[in-house]
């Protein structure tokens, strides 16, 4: 028996045009939306866990089951409730830009295919399309894998990256880190709840990428560092640092917990480079100090601006951080003081991923 997860967008977060809804009033082939707006509100991803026969992700595949007990779109469904890929569009945004979309069934009506509790979205790493505008249906048709359809690999929805989609700790639960803004209050470890001062971001497109592959994102996979850390497969920039602690950092290195950037711990199993990645942007969040954070259920460290990362930055950018921390403008060594020892890549190599 496989199993695999989907990531979706629910009902509630999406608007279409013309009085439509998601649901597949026409046979479930999604035809009734052709010519419509469909506008994503959030990035307000849910994980979906399944079990198949299969790791295809299809439309009448009674097999296709979710895997334990599940709230989606605020409604709890059991373990075992048949879910499936009701139909397939294509919508397409102002610049000319399509994307394929995949609306999903959790049978809870008759017929079956009457409802639709959201979309997941077919493509590379960061192929979600733009929220907040009106995305045109171009193109309907039945979902993979049925009336002739081709069967649709789990692995070719997107899924979401750290980077846009990864949920950060704050007083009032985890929050997607692309709608925080300054002034937003964010749990840190040792301060508790701090204000962030600063929010930036740098998005790599294909060109850049192909010109400088160690810009790739490292992905890091679910319970790469033991149960629920991270709770999902999430992806980060290759210098962002994660928090490590047990039993062989204090004997080789001395320490209760160390920094280690993401690209010194890759194992090609549990963390690996994203070479799938097309595009990819980073988003930064600066503290008054350099603060340790808890995105995903894993522990990493807040932007440390320094010698090394702060050219990395737009012009704008890199202006804006310095009229907040002038400091950062001065030849002191490492920008603000680390958050804890940070090891360098040779020290890392000591380290594996616990199991």
């Amino acid at each position: 028996m496989a199993k695999f997860s989907i990531w979706m967008l629910g009902e509630s977060n999406i608007s279409v045009s013309g009085g439509k809804t998601l649901d597949g009033i026409t046979q479930g082939d999604g035809s009734h939306l052709v010519g419509e707006t469909v506008t994503l509100n959030t990035r307000d991803w849910v994980q979906v866990d399944i079990r198949d026969g299969d790791t295809d992700f299809d439309d009448n595949d009674g097999n296709q089951r979710l895997d334990g007990s599940q709230t989606i779109d605020g409604a709890s469904y059991s373990d075992g409730t048949k879910i499936e890929a009701e139909y397939r569009i294509t919508v397409q945004d102002g610049d000319g830009n399509t994307y394929e979309v995949i609306a999903v069934n959790v049978n809870n009506s008759s017929p079956a295919y009457a409802t639709n509790e959201g979309l997941a979205f077919v493509g590379p790493p960061q192929g979600w399309p733009p929220v907040g505008e009106p995305l045109t249906v171009i193109e309907a048709s039945e979902g993979p894998g049925s009336m002739g359809q081709p069967n649709l690999p789990a692995t070719d929805l997107v899924v979401p990256c750290f980077t846009p989609g990864t949920r950060v700790d704050t007083p009032q639960g985890p929050v997607p880190v692309e709608t925080l803004a300054p002034g937003d209050l964010v749990e840190t470890l040792d301060a508790g709840a701090r204000p962030v001062r600063w929010v930036g971001q740098v998005t790599l497109g294909p060109a850049e990428l192909a010109a400088d592959p160690s810009l790739r994102p490292v992905l890091i996979r679910a319970d790469a560092f033991g149960p629920g850390r991270p709770l999902r497969d999430m992806r980060v920039s290759p210098q962002h640092r994660l928090l490590l602690s047990d039993a062989r950092v204090t004997l080789l290195f001395g320490e209760a917990e160390v920094l280690v950037a993401a690209r010194d711990l890759i194992d090609d199993h549990r963390i690996l480079r994203d070479h799938r990645a097309e595009s990819v942007t980073y988003i930064h969040f600066v503290f008054d100090r350099h603060e340790i954070v808890r995105a995903d259920g894993l522990a990493a460290e807040s932007y440390r601006p320094g010698p090394q990362t702060l050219p990395a930055l737009s012009e704008a950018s890199r202006a804006e951080l310095l009229r907040l921390f002038p400091e950062l403008s001065s030849p002191v060594p490492g920008g603000l003081f680390a958050a804890r020892p940070m090891l360098r890549q040779w020290e890392a190599q000591l380290l594996t991923p616990a199991a």
